[in-house]
C-alpha cells in the first residue's frame, strides 16, 4: 500500500542535476533582501506527484558548522546577472527558519509537516495570518510562499534524478564521517 503521508511525495533534486539554461544553480549564492549573503543552493525539494518545487535547500556554510534550511520557492528570484538567487526575506528572519534535517523531514507525519510549515511562515512572514497554513489541507498550489516562479517553469530536470530525502541524509552522514576520519588522520 502507498504511503499516505504528504512528506512521502517529496523528493530531493540536487542543484547540479538542474538544467542550467537560466543559471548554474549548483552552489549559487543566496542573498537576503538586506543584501547579505545567506548561503548557497544545495538542492530543491520537489513534490514528485505534482512536479512542482516547494523549497530551495540552502546551505548556510561556515568554517566549523553548516546549517541547512528550506527556503520556500515563492520567496526567491534569480538576480538579473544570474550570479545569485535573491530572496525577499532578511538574513535575520531566515535564521529563524527551522533547520532542514533530512532524516526527520522524510519521516514527518502530516501533522509535523503542517507544524513545520507554520514555523516557516512565522519566520519569514511574521505579519501573515496563520489561518491559511493552519488547516489540515495542503495548499502548496495556492500559498504565496510556494508560487512557482517564472524561472523555474523554464527549467527542465529528469524525473529519474529525484532522490528520496532520506538518501540525502545518508549521503551527508557518510561525508561527515569521512571528514571526521580525515581530520583524525591529519593530526
Amino acid at each position: 500500500m502507498a504511503d499516505p503521508r504528504y512528506a512521502s511525495r517529496l523528493r530531493y533534486l540536487d542543484a547540479a542535476d538542474v538544467d542550467d539554461a537560466v543559471a548554474s544553480f549548483d552552489g549559487l549564492d543566496v542573498v537576503g533582501s538586506d543584501g547579505e549573503r545567506i548561503g548557497e543552493i544545495d538542492g530543491f525539494v520537489v513534490d514528485a506527484g505534482a512536479r512542482r518545487v516547494n523549497h530551495i535547500v540552502v546551505d548556510s556554510g561556515g568554517w566549523f558548522t553548516s546549517r541547512r534550511f528550506l527556503l520556500p520557492i515563492g520567496h526567491a528570484a534569480v538576480a538579473p546577472d544570474r550570479k545569485s538567487l535573491r530572496t525577499d526575506v532578511t538574513r535575520d528572519a531566515l535564521r529563524r527558519l527551522p533547520e532542514f534535517e533530512a532524516d526527520r523531514f522524510s519521516e514527518f507525519t502530516d501533522e509535523e509537516l503542517h507544524a513545520f510549515e507554520r514555523h516557516t511562515v512565522i519566520a519569514c512572514c511574521p505579519d501573515e495570518p496563520l489561518e491559511a497554513v493552519s488547516t489540515t489541507r495542503w495548499g502548496y498550489e495556492s500559498w504565496g510562499h510556494y508560487r512557482q516562479p517564472e524561472w523555474w517553469r523554464t527549467i527542465h530536470y529528469a524525473p529519474e534524478r529525484l532522490r528520496s530525502i532520506a538518501s540525502v541524509f545518508a549521503a551527508s552522514c557518510s561525508a561527515d564521517r569521512l571528514a571526521t576520519v580525515a581530520g583524525r588522520r591529519s593530526h
